[in-house]
């Protein structure tokens, strides 16, 4: 009888869904979620509840831990164990892990878990493979980068009589923030932390190195340049940006302390703010900034290999628990209960459910389990948040749109190209340093472009930019070649 239960037990867990029997520990496992702050108030009352239905359900507890980016480069380089990671362009590099052999191939072991499987898009799959291999899940949420102002509806619109659009161009937002400086000179519109505003750069490129700041033009396509691999510092749309930023900093419209401050929560932020999403994100940003907000598209929408990888979920090479960790991935992306729980919280205590099936965040839900939820799993699955302000409605048909919308977005010409950065990696990481350097002063507008794109670059080029940028070159040419 025990030889059957164990075999029964095996093939559940081929399965993704062994259950813990009563003399059966579950296996433990460690998730590594970025935040941009810390880690939820409340979230170990919640790992609690999640741990006992993930035990019951398929035999794996887990300790999910919460790193912002400079806690995740101290964390990486002590070596720290994790058995599953969020992975991006712009945070724990997706692309460098699969070549550092951190993450483990996971082609093969998907046909295992056809639930998690069958949640994605093929066009999803497609864009995060890398030489036909397939490390990591992609989480179905905006796939395709679209930007938006976020208005305070309030101010905007019912004191000063702003008319709505659905589409704002980024330099129009200026009368907007000229209105705010007359009314209010010694307060700021744009309140920035050291990144600038949130998302402003996510479609200025075809990004292929996003945080080396290496792309294609998006403005070039038809034309012989199309494939022309630049520095963003050579792009028009991205230099030109940081241009319009320094005249607002300037005019007095940015925080002049923008540079040095870590960090702005939505809801210390200003009347203007910015962020990539999807026409229906303004609940969610309505509910952070605790405000009504209008939403207005100021770029996209664009989908490309990048925006494809703006969030996904890598399974470690070295656990040896890889069957545990996708089928513990595989209920994040397939089970309303425990992805509602992960992103909101306790039902009655953090959150409560409304008769039309969205979902209100108590006051408690607000001020302690504040998550970056798209980091976790899928943001399609699960409830929808209502709006806890009047004028702002939740659309239950917003996902739905966005995807049709997402089929006429302009397409990047390399969709599905990953640059193989063994040979340069030396020099990959020293152009990440040296923006380091400069980012936070030229991103707030803080500095002037025209003085300091000029010393940047040089800086780039004598720690092998040009040298970068030849190499990624060769091998675009040689995957448009072979297509």
């Amino acid at each position: 009888m025990k030889r059957i239960c164990i075999l029964l037990c095996l093939l559940f867990t081929l399965a993704g869904i062994c259950p813990a029997s009563g003399d059966t520990k579950p296996v433990h496992l460690t998730w590594w979620i970025m935040t941009s702050s810390e880690a939820p108030v409340d979230w170990p009352e919640v790992e609690r509840a999640l741990n006992a239905y993930s035990a019951e359900k398929i035999g794996v507890t887990c300790t999910f831990k919460y790193y912002d980016t400079n806690q995740l480069a101290l964390v990486s380089q002590t070596g720290e164990y994790f058995d599953i990671a969020f992975t991006s362009d712009y945070w724990n590099d997706y692309a460098s892990n699969v070549q550092a052999g951190m993450f483990r191939d996971l082609t093969g072991d998907l046909s295992l878990y056809p639930a998690l499987r069958d949640s994605v898009l093929d066009e999803a799959w497609e864009a995060v493979k890398i030489q036909d291999k397939i490390y990591a899940i992609p989480h179905m949420k905006d796939i395709a980068y679209e930007v938006f102002w976020i208005l305070d509806e309030n101010y905007f619109y019912h004191e000063k009589g702003f008319p709505k659009a659905t589409d704002i161009p980024f330099e129009e937002i200026e009368p907007y923030l000229e209105a705010y400086k007359q009314d209010h000179p010694h307060d700021y519109p744009l309140r920035l932390a050291n990144g600038g505003l949130t998302s402003w750069r996510m479609a200025l490129a075809d990004w292929l190195v996003f945080d080396a700041l290496i792309g294609l033009d998006w403005e070039a396509q038809g034309t012989d340049q199309v494939y022309t691999v630049k520095s963003a510092l050579e792009i028009p749309a991205f230099t030109n940006r940081l241009r319009k930023m320094h005249e607002w900093y300037l005019k007095g419209y940015i925080n002049p302390d923008a540079a040095v401050t870590e960090s702005m929560p939505r809801s210390q932020g200003g009347v203007v703010q910015s962020g990539q999403g999807w026409f229906g994100a303004e609940t969610i940003w309505a509910n952070a900034i605790q405000k009504p907000v209008h939403i207005a598209r100021y770029d996209g929408p664009y989908i490309s290999t990048s925006s494809v990888r703006g969030a996904m979920t890598a399974v470690s090479s070295f656990t040896p628990h890889w069957r545990e960790a996708l089928a513990l991935i595989q209920l994040m992306n397939t089970d309303p209960w425990y992805r509602e729980t992960a992103r909101y919280g306790i039902e009655g205590k953090h959150y409560v459910r409304n008769p039309d099936g969205t979902v209100t965040r108590t006051q408690r839900g607000n001020t302690n389990m504040g998550v970056e939820a798209y980091t976790q799993g899928h943001y399609t699955l699960g409830a929808l948040e209502a709006a806890a302000f009047p004028g702002v409605s939740t659309d239950p048909d917003q996902w739905t749109k966005a995807m049709e919308r997402y089929q006429s977005a302009r397409p990047s010409a390399v969709m599905g190209f990953t640059p193989d950065l063994t040979e340069i990696g030396i020099e990959v990481l020293a152009i990440r340093q040296v923006i380091e350097e400069y980012r936070r002063e030229l991103y707030t507008g803080t500095s002037d472009p025209d003085r300091v794109i000029p010393e940047l670059l040089t800086r780039l080029r004598e720690v092998g930019l040009d040298r970068v940028k030849a190499e990624i070159q060769k091998q675009l040419d040689a995957f448009v070649l072979d297509r």
